[in-house]
């Protein structure tokens, strides 16, 4: 939908972009209709849309064959959606939430863990506001998952994709994911234009992936060592969790060494030996 089109169909209902909802919209007619094929969507695949917005995206993942299950926060939003979509809703082809996706304690919102949770695995297709990227992608991990393609302001996507970036989150998302980083996104096809450039981020499930035990562990440690990102990590850890310190040790972590200047693959090693030994929680 191009920018004209999609002004008066948000006037049409009273509605203009919200900046505190971080509503940059797609009006690129090309890239929209792309980015099913680029996600690997297929007739039949159950697809998130998070902040689906006036369902310019829908529309195309809607038309490739997809079972849609949007999530909108913006209630003026979500009833555009649902009068635009009323025969997809009508058919169970589009579901739509009205609600924040996220929630407490590291969970998505308790509807759509339900769904996630109810049939084959989901691809999350969206172009997701930049203020949620960080926690929404956390909560991918550990989740059944065909894939992920998510437009990011591109340096988070750029340092998620990365496998040297010593930051807690890349380095949990490289123990679940391939991480690539796909077309670059100007600013310009997007109305309002946001002020930084953004690129797809995808994602697509290792199958070696930490099992729960490992990835407690893993999540424990890269909590507690980068909680004081000052302070040298053995000396951290060899006051809450001194076996993690030993594991670190043996490793060839050096004494002085902060967080971040450990090796991203040594923290998932320690993991593994402190699940083997029970030692996680």
């Amino acid at each position: 939908m191009k920018r004209g089109e999609l002004r008066a169909l948000l006037e049409a209902h009273g509605l203009s972009p919200r900046q505190i909802y971080g509503q940059n919209f797609l009006i690129d007619p090309a890239l929209l209709a792309a980015i099913p094929q680029d996600a690997g969507v297929l007739v039949g695949d159950r697809v998130l849309e998070v902040g689906p917005g006036a369902g310019s995206l829908t529309r195309e993942l809607l038309d490739a064959g997809a079972q849609v299950y949007a999530v909108e926060i913006d209630a003026g939003m979500v009833k555009l959606l649902r009068e635009r979509f009323a025969a997809e809703l009508e058919s169970d082809a589009l579901r739509l939430l009205h609600a924040d996706v996220l929630a407490a304690d590291e969970e998505l919102h308790a509807e759509v863990e339900s769904w996630w949770r109810a049939g084959s695995a989901p691809r999350v297709v969206a172009n997701l506001p930049y203020a949620i990227s960080g926690p929404f992608l956390a909560r991918l991990i550990g989740r059944p998952l065909m894939g992920a393609t998510l437009l990011l302001q591109r340096e988070v996507a750029e340092k998620a994709a990365s496998r040297t970036e010593t930051g807690p989150l890349p380095i949990r998302l490289g123990q679940h994911f391939a991480a690539t980083v796909g077309r670059k996104v100007p600013a310009q096809v997007f109305w309002p234009r946001p002020k930084v450039d953004s690129a797809f981020l995808q994602l697509v499930p290792l199958d070696d992936a930490p099992n729960v035990a490992v990835d407690a562990a893993l999540r424990r440690l890269l909590r507690e060592s980068f909680s004081q990102r000052r302070k040298r990590v053995l000396g951290l850890l060899g006051k809450s969790w001194p076996a993690a310190a030993a594991c670190l040790t043996e490793l060839g972590v050096l004494p002085d060494a902060r967080a971040e200047q450990v090796e991203p693959n040594l923290w998932r090693a320690a993991a593994q030996e402190l699940a083997r030994h029970g030692d996680c929680v």
